[in-house]
């Protein structure tokens, strides 16, 4: 457990004890604005993917906006568990729960909150059901639809059918339609970007026609990500769109959302200049994460070329040589947020450069 040196709000940020994971709210605030504008005015909406920040608060900005279906997506029954103790009741557990012990978890927390679940195995519907009909309640299960991504999903068309077919007849379990994660998909060239989206999402609309035809109804085509949702969102069909980096961002997606801005940064102190093009800083991987890949900095002709567990090493060209001091604050962007947020118990949240609020990262850490 983190135990940060908390200071009042209004500290200035460049005297938060370091390193310190820093949200500006008004960039935050812009990214919020920006993504759930485009939804206000479409079928579909938003269903924030809270994974990405595991922050409660966070996600209560999130829902506090337009353009949303009133619920949170999380990838685990923890992340559920956590959200639901912060006053989230409508909750998809975006991935398959299979072990008995976490069935039985979802089903008990199913007593609370409204939960819906994927899934892609005949043998796991069965086993939800058994459990849901133990405890006295009912799941909604969405089929999850292979359709890019080196992941998780049944096969679009026929196979999905028979498991959506599968849910439809199982007792204490409501079929409400169906999902994919395609990934992100990171195009340069929007032709790309859009037609890798739309070969991906009609798969999972053409699934759905197929279902209905069979005397099915599907309420849900769940798709999408921050890397297209407008894509996505606006393909007739579609109902809701899962995206959660947006609202943080990272220096992964930057380079290919340019309407949307960092929020999150790992504010880092400079701890030794040992060589002229080199420079030492207190954020190493156990501050940042680097699972994806390097953060970057924001020092013009400065690199990070490698992070140990405590320490970045800084790589220093030109004027960078004689702009980086011993005892300077930097800025870190981390590459991956999602991995990046799961270090930390706080985010410290700043507006106008001031220390505003301190918000925990209450889902941490809840892998199952």
């Amino acid at each position: 457990m983190e135990r940060p040196i908390f200071q009042p709000v209004g500290t200035p940020v460049r005297q938060l004890d370091t390193p310190a994971l820093v949200v500006d709210l008004a960039l935050v605030e812009h990214n919020i604005a920006t993504v759930h504008a485009f939804f206000q005015h479409q079928t579909a909406k938003l269903r924030p993917h809270v994974t990405a920040h595991r922050c409660p608060a966070l996600a209560h900005k999130q829902l506090a906006a337009e353009g949303t279906v009133g619920g949170i997506s999380v990838t685990t029954v923890g992340e559920a568990e956590v959200f639901a103790e912060y006053g989230f009741h409508d909750i998809f557990v975006a991935s398959e729960t299979v072990t008995p012990p976490t069935i039985r978890r979802l089903c008990a927390l199913a007593r609370r909150a409204t939960l819906t679940v994927a899934v892609d195995q005949a043998a796991n519907v069965r086993d939800l059901s058994a459990a849901a009909g133990a405890q006295g309640v009912t799941l909604h299960v969405v089929v999850d639809v292979h359709t890019r991504w080196d992941g998780c999903g049944v096969a679009p068309g026929q196979a999905a059918l028979e498991l959506a077919r599968a849910v439809h007849a199982a007792p204490h379990l409501d079929f409400a339609g169906l999902t994919t994660y395609e990934g992100a998909i990171l195009a340069s060239d929007p032709a790309t970007l859009a037609a890798e989206t739309r070969h991906c999402v009609q798969q999972v609309l053409t699934t759905r026609a197929l279902i209905e035809r069979a005397g099915v109804p599907v309420r849900v085509v769940s798709v999408g990500n921050t890397s297209n949702y407008e894509i996505a969102g606006a393909m007739p069909g579609v109902t809701d769109v899962v995206a959660g980096a947006y609202v943080l961002l990272d220096a992964r997606y930057a380079p290919h959302r340019p309407h949307l801005t960092p929020a999150a940064r790992v504010l880092t102190t400079v701890t030794s200049r040992p060589q002229p093009d080199t420079a030492i800083t207190d954020a190493g991987q156990k501050a940042v994460s680097v699972d994806r890949g390097l953060p970057t900095v924001n020092v013009p002709d400065a690199t990070v070329s490698s992070l140990s567990a405590e320490h970045c090493r800084l790589q220093l060209a030109g004027a960078a040589q004689a702009a980086v001091h011993l005892g300077d604050t930097l800025w870190l962007t981390p590459y991956d947020i999602s991995t990046c947020t799961n270090v930390y118990d706080y985010l410290h949240a700043i507006r106008d450069d001031h220390l505003e609020a301190v918000w925990r990262v209450a889902a941490r850490g809840h892998y199952r």
